[in-house]
């Protein structure tokens, strides 16, 4: 009969109170702020098939297009300072380029969890204000050229 296997508690994974923010401006200043609310990073792939005369059957795949996305919640003193860091290289502050650094680590631990958005512009705000006594919140959509973990992983 085989022995059961059951986890050990061992390691700290990370959370949300593990993490640091930091966004250099390209040419421009890094604004570093505990502000944010929610951070959203997703990317994908999208391959092309040539199929010919073969019945329909796929008989070769392109390396395919790379779609990255991503978005930053603020609560609205980080989104001000966030803001008017971007106003200093230019009013229009959707044409000002930057990247985001993500870093987790969790206490006791000695391995670092690395996000890095690279290219970001802001292409939206998005505030939904409600009555209460949460503090308020405005999310950021990006537009960004990609994103990669620990140093350099990407998808494509």
């Amino acid at each position: 009969m085989a022995e059961q296997e059951y986890p050990t508690i061992n390691g700290i994974e990370p959370s949300w109170a593990d993490v640091a923010f930091s966004i250099p401006l390209y040419s421009g200043p890094t604004v570093q702020t505990n502000d944010i609310a929610a951070f959203k990073l997703s990317d994908k792939v999208t391959v092309g098939v040539k199929k010919g005369t073969s019945g329909g059957r796929i008989m070769a795949r392109t390396v395919g297009d790379l779609e990255s996305d991503a978005s930053i919640t603020f609560y609205l003193g980080g989104w001000r300072k966030f803001m008017r860091a971007l106003a200093t290289k230019n009013k229009k502050i959707s044409l000002v380029g930057f990247d985001v650094l993500t870093l987790f680590s969790p206490p006791g631990e000695t391995d670092i969890y690395k996000f890095k958005i690279i290219g970001g512009r802001v292409i939206g705000r998005s505030l939904d204000m409600a009555e209460g006594s949460d503090a308020q919140k405005i999310e950021i959509p990006l537009s960004i050229v990609t994103f990669e973990e620990d140093d350099g992983i990407t998808l494509l």
